[in-house]
């Protein structure tokens, strides 16, 4: 772990909305403390699988001298809304201050690249740290705790954060998968357009797409289903499957909860989903495998204990449904055998 050279200040915070604090931040107003600057968003699966270090590390560090604050610069156009915001940062435990990022001001300032990056600052306002992606817990905690250490000489740090999950694990292996998916990933030969349009899915499917089956039309950054029932077929290769989804596509209507809430029934090679492969979403509903769309935001559909090849099929029923992307798990735990041998 190297820290850079206390040369560069950070740059003070642009007018933007705040939440879990009663007013705004600065930088200036922060000097003395070391401040650890997260860029994400809700509906990103790799910030989402940093959030459980960041907590222990507020927990661990508030109290000492650090601050976290969270720069919420959003990638889909629900997400620029405040009540998400605010929901999602009550859902997953956040106690930090968070800044609504909508015009892409900081992360432009910041000459930021990917979600989710964390800057470390320093009690004197320098820039001294950045990682980027998932990974690297100890080695980020290690530079807090020396950045603490420059005004606490006398304190003995604690060691690190244990791995949250075996995927983090040291020896723990991530693998090619299937790349992240959006709207423009539509392997159907024909392209969606702001009118519905019907659309089959071919017999033959190959990853690195999905397929649309119904009818449907394009929603800003979103696909909609325009008729009563539709499906989304996805051949994938990943230990895990997210999507994000939405009960509606419009701001308004989402605002005002005029939507109902949405059932999606889930297959895995034209079959139910077995509850061995049911991701932290889903429900088993009269044999089965379902999720419950009722806001917009990332949703886990499927976990396996390692790397596999299937078909998932998302059977969705209720007009207004409207997906964003698909992302994928790479990692997978380290086999116990594997483990035992390395340590003999």
């Amino acid at each position: 772990m190297t820290l850079q050279r206390p040369t560069v200040h950070a740059p003070e915070f642009p007018p933007a909305v705040w939440v879990n604090t009663p007013t705004p931040l600065t930088m200036a107003g922060l000097r003395g403390r070391v401040v650890l600057i997260d860029i994400w968003d809700f509906t990103c699966v790799n910030c989402l699988r940093t959030l459980p270090y960041l907590r222990a590390w507020y927990e661990r560090y508030h109290d000492l001298g650090l601050e976290i604050i969270g720069v919420h610069t959003p990638e889909f156009s629900f997400a620029r809304d405040r009540e998400w915001v605010e929901a999602a940062v009550g859902r997953l435990g956040i106690r930090w201050p968070v800044v609504l990022d909508n015009d892409q001001a900081i992360w432009t300032t910041y000459a930021n690249r990917y979600w989710p990056t964390v800057y470390l600052i320093d009690g004197q306002g320098y820039l001294r740290y950045r990682h980027i992606g998932e990974g690297g817990y100890a080695q980020t905690e290690r530079a807090i705790q020396t950045l603490l250490q420059e005004g606490h000489p006398d304190w003995t740090p604690p060691e690190p954060v244990p791995p949250v999950r075996p995927e983090d694990a040291p020896d723990a292996v991530c693998y090619p998968t299937t790349p992240e998916l959006h709207i423009d990933s539509i392997g159907n030969p024909q392209r969606p357009l702001d009118v519905p349009l019907l659309f089959l899915a071919p017999p033959v499917r190959s990853e690195g797409a999905f397929y649309l089956q119904g009818l449907w039309r394009a929603a800003g950054d979103g696909l909609t289903l325009a008729g009563q029932e539709g499906e989304i077929l996805l051949p994938y290769h990943a230990a895990s499957v997210n999507a994000v989804l939405s009960p509606a596509p419009d701001p308004v209507t989402l605002a005002l909860h005029l939507n109902e809430p949405l059932h999606v029934e889930l297959t895995l090679d034209a079959r139910p989903l077995p509850p061995e492969a049911y991701g932290e979403d889903v429900y088993r509903h009269q044999g089965r495998a379902r999720i419950l769309v009722d806001t917009p935001r990332m949703y886990q559909l499927v976990r396996h204990p390692d790397l596999e090849r299937h078909e998932l099929g998302l059977q969705v029923r209720g007009r207004g449904f409207t997906f964003y992307a698909f992302s994928f798990g790479s990692c997978a735990a380290p086999d116990p055998e594997t483990a035992l041998s390395r340590q003999e």
